[in-house]
């Protein structure tokens, strides 16, 4: 084997160590986040998860993302002449100071008062924006009717319709794939997610998952 090969192959090394690091975070603040947080730190990717679905969402997000990470960076290591007895020995060393640095970073920020920007998103109540598409308008009559009728629905404990409007609310989240990207161009875009954000808060709180 080359000089050249030699270099190139302990690169690929190093990278896989530095994805099982970053996994074995994700996999740590996932199992912390499954608890309400006063801030989240939350992966660009996830933020839609975040929004929708709350922080039971971004948990579960976390995990999956997380495990994806670490089987990725033992399958590098792997295919790079590394012996995988050492990544298996590695993996759950990155998990324990993983969980050591969380729970130190968490234990500094306790006195502090700080509430992250996804967090002020979810928890600001706003109103609806003036929109000018009416695709987004057309969204956002059919998800505050949702809001009113799965409200009744729980206070009447009719699981049966409230499940039916649950599914409901699903099928209607697929109309966001039409409506972002041409929304996102606009300057309406950040009220329409701050407002839709509010909206599927009070979902979530009715389907028990805040």
């Amino acid at each position: 084997m080359t000089t050249e090969s030699n270099v190139k192959t302990t690169a690929e090394k190093i990278k896989s160590f530095a994805m099982a690091l970053i996994g074995s975070m994700f996999i740590v603040l996932g199992f912390s986040y499954f608890s309400e947080q006063a801030s989240y730190r939350i992966p660009r990717i996830l933020l839609p998860v975040y929004e929708f679905l709350g922080n039971i969402g971004l948990a579960i997000g976390l995990l999956i993302l997380g495990a994806a990470l670490l089987y990725a960076a033992y399958t590098k290591f792997k295919n790079n002449g590394g012996r995988p007895t050492v990544m298996l020995i590695v993996l759950p060393l990155f998990l324990v100071f993983s969980f050591a640095i969380t729970k130190w970073t968490e234990n500094g920020n306790k006195d502090k008062q700080q509430i992250s920007t996804a967090k002020d998103i979810k928890n600001k109540e706003v109103s609806r924006p003036i929109l000018d598409q009416e695709k987004a308008n057309a969204y956002l009559d059919q998800l505050e009717i949702l809001v009113d009728k799965m409200t009744k629905a729980k206070e009447q404990k009719d699981d049966t319709t409230f499940k039916a409007l649950e599914a409901e609310y699903f099928e209607q989240m697929n109309q966001l794939a039409d409506i972002i990207p041409q929304l996102s161009k606009t300057d309406k875009y950040a009220d329409f997610a701050h407002y839709n954000a509010q909206l599927a808060q009070k979902i979530n709180k009715m389907r028990g998952i805040e």
